[in-house]
């Protein structure tokens, strides 16, 4: 049998050197006949039905060899093969799903991954939507960290009618973009992903919280106001509210969303705190006195002392001479320990010699509640008749509440000089809190009635800027607003085209709107919410989450040379002497420059990319390979003598005798025994016509001859 099978591939040899093609293949045919397991005398019988366009047998005998490969855990020789096979029938879908788990075995994500998005690509344009989804899954669970393919996964689920997987995803994403900040991809998914959750409120108010993290509180307050007027008691939307008519300085607003919120709950500090900065930010001043005097024991217990004395500082400035602040600052300061600022207060009070000064301090009655844990109560103050002096009677809980004698300011109601008169703290009627606690809260906004009590000017000439809100109005389908809107831009900007475009557009929208939808004109009936952030700019660069219309029309990016980090670099090494051995060079110089990232692998890299070059006959490529090899600091001593042999093989194939001889002779001086140098020395002279006597030539002369790239 070893004799039969000997005489053939010989014969098939004899038959190659006299170019019958026809004959070989019969004779290799054989062989495998024989000896099935022979791989190599099959992968040339598979090259030889290439040559001869007989692709189907072609792909046979490669599919024969890839299974042996790949059965045998040889994946990188069985990854090249299916590689083979894939150019010889790109139709065949079953050749993509193997190379992707072949590379996974390997260890070569990001290869798995880009022939996974190839069977993706495919089962989508198919309607194969099954295998789509499976195929996704497959890659998520592959790299968790590839957010392109959660959002395409969500995608086609929501798409699917599997909407709770589809925003399960997405929530997963979002979370992930939000922890690292990038608000821009954020809101490129809310603009991807609102029209698919239309009615969903959750995704709305994280529209609305990232226009916040924008800093574009305008449209985050106009979400949630929409949504407001299905919850108008939800208390996280009056809080974002809140927060967005503060940072809008649209100070009545925020106020009286704050105070709906005391109502809902009293006793929650941080609104209580958020309406003290409003009405402080209002010049509300007296207001905020009197919220502070009300609470100053609960902040005190609540730890909240450097709050309060930077609220009562700032009313310092504006209050001056208010007996209550200096006597609460005076307390304060006393708690903290700042004896030059006590002192301050104490030179500020000597200078008033009408007021009278308590006996007991906020600091007194603080501390004396703290260590005998004394909850606040709301006691009054009585005058003691055998004094003139306050003093206090402390009833049921024992805690003292802070009252001032009514010589203050505006301070007391009631006798003072009778002795059992109950001194009360009478707030002034102006301030009206007790009308703003009880009364019902509009927030149907018009928020185009008001302006800001502090307008921007640069804001307000922003012409860009201003167009936009029209739009986001018209697609809210608001046209009084937006015609209000490109009016104020004529005011200022009155040779607008643009604008007086816009107007016409919305004249036009009018004049065809149902009558439902602009009966209410706050109120857009036809359009769900989603619909008015259609045509919103959210050009704020996540081309990766978008879909591929290129040429090839890739349904989403994944970037397979993001994952080669995260790859085995000797493994796209090894992949690529596969890839070369079986003649994908372009394959083969891919994996050598993923793989050159390692420091001591560039320069083999180098030289086989050169190899690969010279092999498809591109010698000024290859000549820049090996060049840069020669120039790496990683380069040993039998490197550069095997990059001068393989430049003078590679000058010798582009028929450049001359750069030949020079780079032999150059190998020749550092070691005269190197392979056949000493005799491919002799060919190039005679064929160049030097005498041997003439070889004393200067090698350094000749050496600058030599045209590197």
């Amino acid at each position: 049998m070893a004799t039969n099978k000997d005489k053939l591939l010989e014969s098939a040899q004899k038959n190659l050197k006299k170019k019958q093609v026809a004959k070989a293949i019969k004779d290799y045919a054989k062989v495998v006949e024989i000896d099935p397991a022979d791989v190599r005398s099959r992968q040339k019988l598979a090259e030889l039905y290439v040559r001869t366009n007989k692709n189907t047998e072609a792909y046979e005998q490669y599919e024969s060899i890839a299974k042996y490969f790949s059965s045998n855990g040889f994946y990188l020789k069985a990854i090249a093969i299916y590689k083979q096979m894939q150019r010889l029938d790109p139709s065949q879908i079953a050749v993509f799903n193997r190379l992707a788990e072949l590379n996974e075995k390997q260890g070569l994500l990001g290869n798995a991954m880009a022939e996974y998005r190839n069977l993706v690509d495919y089962y989508g344009r198919n309607g194969m939507l099954a295998d789509e989804i499976k195929t996704l899954e497959k890659m998520r669970d592959l790299d968790l960290t590839n957010l392109n393919v959660r959002v395409k996964l969500a995608e086609v689920y929501a798409n699917n009618e599997r909407k709770d997987e589809g925003y399960s995803e997405l929530e997963s994403v979002l979370e992930i973009l939000s922890d690292k900040g990038d608000f821009d991809k954020i809101l490129k998914l809310y603009k991807m992903f609102l029209p698919l959750y239309p009615n969903n409120k959750k995704l709305q108010m994280g529209l609305a919280l990232a226009f916040y993290e924008k800093n574009d509180f305008g449209r985050g307050v106009k979400i949630l106001e929409n949504l407001l007027k299905d919850k108008r008691d939800d208390p996280d939307l009056l809080r974002l509210l809140g927060r967005g008519y503060s940072d809008l300085k649209e100070w009545t607003k925020s106020c009286a969303t704050y105070q709906q919120l005391l109502d809902m709950d009293p006793t929650d500090l941080d609104i209580r705190e958020s309406m003290i900065k409003c009405e402080i930010d209002a010049a509300q001043y007296d207001r905020a006195l009197a919220e502070l005097e009300e609470w100053k024991d609960t902040f005190f217990k609540a730890d909240r002392l450097d709050h309060l004395k930077e609220y009562y500082e700032i009313l310092k400035e504006k209050l001056n001479d208010n007996g209550v602040i200096l006597q609460t600052l005076d307390s304060i300061y006393e708690l903290t320990g700042e004896g030059d600022k006590l002192l301050d207060i104490i030179s500020e009070q000597e200078d008033e010699p009408d007021e009278m000064i308590i006996d007991e301090t906020l600091s007194d009655s603080l501390l004396g509640s703290v260590e005998e844990d004394i909850a606040v109560s709301e006691n009054d103050l009585v005058l003691n008749d055998e004094s003139d002096d306050l003093v206090f009677d402390i009833v049921e809980d024992e805690t003292v509440d802070l009252q001032l004698e009514s010589s203050l300011d505006g301070g007391f109601s009631g006798e003072s000089a009778d002795a059992d008169a109950i001194i009360e703290l009478n707030i002034d009627d102006s301030l009206d809190l007790v009308q703003d606690k009880t009364d019902d809260l509009d927030f149907s906004f018009d928020l185009e009635e008001e302006t800001s009590e502090a307008p921007a000017s640069a804001v307000e000439h922003n012409l860009q800027a201003d167009l936009e809100e029209a739009e986001f109005y018209v697609q809210q389908g608001l046209y009084a607003e937006a015609e209000k809107v490109c009016q104020g831009i004529l005011a200022y900007d009155n040779d607008s085209v643009e604008c007086r475009q816009k107007l016409e557009e919305i004249e036009a929208l009018q004049n065809h709107a149902p009558e439902q939808q602009v009966a209410d004109k706050g109120t857009p009936v036809a359009n769900p919410l989603s619909d008015s952030f259609a045509d919103i700019d959210f050009d704020f660069g996540l081309d990766a989450l978008q879909s591929d219309e290129s040429v090839e029309k890739k349904i989403f990016k994944t970037d397979v040379d993001e994952q080669i980090a995260a790859d085995d670099l000797e493994s796209h090494y090894n992949l690529g002497i596969a890839y070369r051995e079986m003649g994908l060079l372009d394959d083969a110089i891919s994996e050598f420059e993923k793989a050159e990232i390692e420091p001591a692998r560039y320069v083999d890299c180098q030289t086989l990319k050169g190899l690969s070059f010279s092999d498809k006959s591109d010698y000024e490529n290859a000549e820049r390979m090996f060049q840069q090899a020669l120039d790496s600091p990683h380069l040993e001593d039998i490197q550069r003598l095997n990059l001068g042999y393989e430049l003078g093989l590679l000058y010798e194939r582009a028929e450049r005798s001359n750069d030949a001889l020079v780079s032999y002779q150059d190998v020749f001086l550092q070691d005269n025994n190197y392979r056949d140098v000493r005799e491919k020395i002799s060919i190039l002279k005679n064929t160049l016509g030097i005498a041997e006597d003439d070889s004393n030539i200067d090698l350094e002369e000749s050496k600058e001859r030599i045209s590197f790239l």
